[in-house]
């Protein structure tokens, strides 16, 4: 791991309350890293409601892993949950979520995955 690099993880219960932290997570990064005020609020945006709707998805006993990363031209989440349902890798959001640049889906080993991408830096730019 980079010296750059820092991480917050956590561990959900099956309760929508608790998404604001790893909103709150996000929103500490893309703030330090420099993003404008709308590039913060559309990426804690983005995490909340990815986190809301897993939450849907998981039964009462099971726990979301919530993983928030930033690395010199990235933050990176990735939210982890037993795939009970079938749904993720072929999911019709693939790329395509407000605030993020970049989202992908996979069921690895029975847990389904979604992660998250902001660029910052000079390749948030880039296009």
């Amino acid at each position: 791991m980079h010296a750059d690099t820092q991480k917050i993880g956590m561990q959900l219960d099956a309760d929508k309350r608790l998404c604001a932290a790893a909103g709150g997570a996000g929103r500490y990064f893309a703030d330090a890293a420099g993003l404008a005020n709308d590039d913060v609020s559309g990426l804690q945006s983005a995490i909340v409601a990815v986190c809301n709707r897993e939450v849907e998805r998981i039964g009462s006993s099971q726990r979301l892993e919530v993983t928030v990363t930033r690395t010199a031209d990235r933050i990176e989440v990735v939210v982890i949950r037993r795939a009970t349902d079938g749904i993720g890798a072929d999911s019709e959001e693939q790329g395509m979520i407000a605030g993020v640049d970049r989202v992908q889906h996979e069921i690895r080993a029975e847990m389904a995955i979604t992660r998250l991408t902001k660029y910052v830096g000079e390749q948030a730019f880039a296009g």
